[in-house]
């Protein structure tokens, strides 16, 4: 693969596609005028420049690919684990709030509709904590695809260049 860095249109993509490279004068005739290009010239780079986005598309996907076997084979002893506790928790939970309410109505004398809806208020605070330190720690986490969305970001970088570059006269004014 070609530096990122930079483009270069006389580089060894150029001359494995049978581009007339640019001489050491900065033309490649004799008059001192700049050679027009060719159709058959515009429809190299297009190939070219189409090769090149195919096989970054490749790289990327492959890229992803071993992202998401390293996620999943992480995944795959914690994954059950921690169903098996949500499960759990989900199962027993409206049994432990409205014990929590019988508890409040008949030590504290509580009327039973506001020790239900205090415990349900106070269930709802604590699952809105929970929440959100596990979403901070997600975000903060290595899980996801940090590799595929770095190097994307470097190709979509590269694309970018090579078209606001293409077309543009390697020699100064």
């Amino acid at each position: 693969m070609a530096d990122q860095a930079t483009v270069r249109p006389d580089g060894p993509a150029a001359a494995r596609r049978g581009a007339v490279p640019i001489a050491a004068g900065g033309t490649a005739t004799g008059h001192g005028q700049e050679p027009q290009p060719g159709p058959g010239d515009v429809v190299s780079s297009v190939a070219g420049f189409g090769e090149n986005l195919l096989t970054l598309a490749e790289l990327q996907s492959r890229l992803a690919a071993l992202e998401l076997q390293q996620n999943l084979k992480v995944a795959r002893i914690t994954g059950p684990v921690i169903l098996a506790g949500v499960l759990l928790a989900v199962v027993s939970l409206p049994l432990v709030l409205v014990g929590i309410a019988e508890l409040l109505v008949s030590e504290l004398g509580m009327k039973r509709g506001y020790a239900l809806l205090s415990v349900a208020v106070a269930a709802l605070a604590i699952a809105g904590v929970c929440i959100a330190i596990a979403g901070s720690r997600l975000r903060r986490s290595a899980a996801g695809f940090p590799l595929s969305r770095e190097e994307f970001a470097r190709n979509l970088n590269w694309v970018r260049t090579v078209v606001l570059h293409s077309g543009r006269s390697t020699r100064r004014r």
